[in-house]
This record gives C-alpha cells, structure tokens and sequence, in this order.
C-alpha cells in the first residue's frame, strides 16, 4: 500500500497573477484480476465502498436463493427454461459485481475465459469464486484505510497541540 504524503501548495505567478494549486491523496489500488493483466482501480478512500461490497454480498446471496427456489419448481425436461433462469442470474450477477467495482470488472476477472468462449456466462460457483477472492483485498483496504486515518489525525493534531510541554524545563522549576 502506501504512505501518507503531506499535501503539496504549489504556486506559481503569472504576469500579474498568482496560481495556487492543491493535490488530492487519495489512493488507488490497482488489483490484478483473472489470469492476465487486467485490472480494477479501488481506493480505500472511498467511503461508500465497503458497504457496497457487504450489500454486493447479501445481494448475490438473494439472487442464489432466488434462483434455487425457481428452480425447484421446474420440471427436470424444462431445459430450456432452466437455462433461461440461469442466464438471467448470470447477468443479474455481473451487474452486482460491477456496480461495486466498476463497469466491465466481471468480464475483466474471467478475460481470459472469454478469450476462449466469447459468450461465456459464469454460473453461481463462478461468481462466488470471484466475490471469494476480493474478500481480502476489501479488508486489506479498509485495515489499510484505518491506519491511514489514525496516522493523519495524530499529524493533525501535532500541529495544533501547543509545544509548550517540549520545552526542556531548566534546573529548579517544574
């Protein structure tokens, strides 16, 4: 991960004008996806993301159940409808997932598999496999996130605590 970096002020003059320009530090996260190099940007900075992803649980979740009950009340030739219901989950899922970690992220986890079957559509355990492996990667974010936050607050309130206390006291005072 990284390091908390000071904000940079720079400032510039231009005839007659001064320019003032600040950066941001928020941190983004490059998590190799699949077998290739694709890629998601995440940033423990995002305040809405990890319950995004607890809701992107609880959500597939719903959608597994869902699933399995439609299913239970299919007749075992209704192939056809079988996979109707499965395709749907299928696309349900990938607009779950995506929703948490950016536009195009499921088919960037199973790239390489679509490289081999173009109209490839993860079935349950695929999507669970995927949602599995970000796990740690969340937590690590957030842990991450966490130090961040106690480290810049101790910084912040350096600067304003008053330095009178590091003063050495001389001989014969308290």
């Amino acid at each position: 991960m990284s390091e908390i970096v000071e904000m940079q002020v720079t400032e510039e003059k231009a005839a007659g004008m001064e320019e003032m320009r600040i950066e941001n530090r928020v941190m983004l996260t490059k998590v190799y996806v699949g077998s290739g190099n694709e890629f998601i940007l995440l940033s423990g900075n995002d305040i809405s993301m990890i319950d995004r992803f607890v809701a992107a649980g609880d959500d597939l979740e719903a959608l597994v159940l869902d699933l399995e009950q439609k299913e239970k009340g299919i007749g075992e030739k209704e192939h056809r409808k079988m996979a109707e219901l499965r395709l749907e989950f299928s696309q349900k899922a990938t607009e779950i997932m995506d929703g948490v970690l950016g536009s195009g992220s499921t088919r960037k986890f199973f790239s390489d598999v679509y490289e081999s079957i173009p109209d490839f559509m993860p079935d349950i355990e695929a999507f669970m496999d995927f949602w599995d492996s970000l796990i740690p990667v969340i937590e690590k974010l957030s842990d991450h996130k966490v130090k961040l936050e106690k480290l810049a607050s101790r910084r912040r309130m350096e600067r304003y605590q008053p330095q009178d206390h590091k003063k050495p006291q001389r001989k014969g005072t308290k």
